[in-house]
């Protein structure tokens, strides 16, 4: 099976092309290689290569950068993906599609379901969200993989995300703050990249949340976590995401339920503090 990654310079694609790689002929063209806002050449790549598949991770994921950029947020992570759509439609190729847990409002009290509503409440989800109603509008379901990931970790040494920023912290001060008011469902590349293959493989198309298993969890939650696993001794403070303004609003609850997984797969990713454990002895390695 023959496989275009797009965005795989990125924490997600450099922790899931090798695990592609195992299974999968892989074509991953850097961003100079092959810019998804630039539209024709994204479709002479894909109408030459001879592709099953394209695995889109390509994406501008910085929340507050894409509330000061609206514009450009809905270039690269809406029109670049219905582009690819279309061209997918056009020459018979299947697409998988990443998106996000941030699509939703945050108001539900517990994880969201496929089953629920959208309503993103910054410029980042909804470019995400548009994103995905371009697959849906454009691709036959039998066609398209839509997969919304939660809070991710991953990348190791070029991890500048939530878990790499606080690994570091933890060793460089004696006590640092952590929100405990907003949660969401931590996510591991590495796992990712292996139910993306799992689902591939298996014939499996339409809308899944993937996010490893276990209770939501605050950032605080997380924080505590990796200082177990590292061996730290320092103070984590809990406090209110207010603590922290931000340009883009946060919601306070991003945790999503993998249920459509479940089914699928026959079994849960595993907890969220397995996978974490894991990562942050890796972390002691690479960093």
């Amino acid at each position: 099976m023959r496989v275009l990654v797009t965005g795989s310079s990125g924490m997600l694609g450099s922790d899931i092309l090798p695990i592609l790689g195992r299974e999968f002929e892989v074509v991953a063209p850097s961003h100079g290689e092959m810019d998804i806002t630039d539209f024709e050449r994204v479709r002479r790549a894909i109408a030459k290569g001879g592709f099953d598949w394209v695995i889109h991770l390509a994406a501008i994921t910085d929340l507050d950068w894409c509330e000061d950029n609206p514009e450009k947020a809905f270039l690269v992570n809406a029109l670049a993906t219905k582009n690819i759509a279309e061209i997918c439609r056009d020459t018979g190729t299947k697409l998988v599609y990443i998106s996000t847990s941030g699509v939703f409002s945050g108001q539900k009290k517990t994880p969201y379901t496929e089953q629920d509503i959208p309503k993103p409440v910054n410029v980042y989800g909804r470019t995400k969200y548009e994103g995905e109603k371009f697959v849906q509008e454009i691709l036959d379901e039998g066609d398209f993989l839509i997969l919304r990931v939660g809070w991710l970790f991953g990348g190791g040494a070029r991890d500048k995300k939530f878990v790499g920023k606080m690994f570091d912290l933890l060793r460089e001060r004696p006590k640092v703050m952590a929100v405990d008011d907003i949660f969401g469902s931590p996510n591991y590349s590495i796992d990712i990249g292996e139910t993306i293959v799992q689902l591939v493989e298996g014939g499996h198309y339409g809308l899944f949340h993937i996010a490893n298993s276990g209770e939501p969890a605050s950032r605080y939650d997380i924080a505590v976590a990796i200082r177990e696993f590292m061996g730290s001794a320092a103070e984590i403070e809990p406090v209110p995401a207010s603590k922290f303004p931000t340009r883009a609003f946060r919601p306070p609850m991003e945790a999503i339920d993998s249920i459509r997984i479940e089914d699928a797969l026959g079994k849960k990713l595993r907890h969220w503090r397995r996978a974490l454990e894991e990562y942050v002895k890796r972390l002691l390695r690479e960093r």
